[in-house]
């Protein structure tokens, strides 16, 4: 996360640059963005892992068998 406002100037950020706005607001929007990305897949992924959970094993944490 922290190389993508470094190393690669992202789509949204400079496109705010080349239409004139400053480019302190510019990267603020550019972070929000980013941690609102990396909020979702934390949760996606903290969800996905549950229901993977609750799928497979039993009440005992036991792996179900077939």
């Amino acid at each position: 996360m922290a190389a993508t406002g470094i190393v690669a100037l992202p789509g949204m950020m400079t496109g705010q640059i080349l239409s004139g706005t400053e480019p302190v607001v510019a990267v603020r929007y550019q972070i929000a963005i980013m941690c609102a990305i990396t909020g979702a897949v934390a949760v996606t992924s903290f969800l996905i892992v549950q229901q993977g959970y609750r799928s497979f094993f039993t009440d005992a944490h036991q792996l179900k068998g077939e």
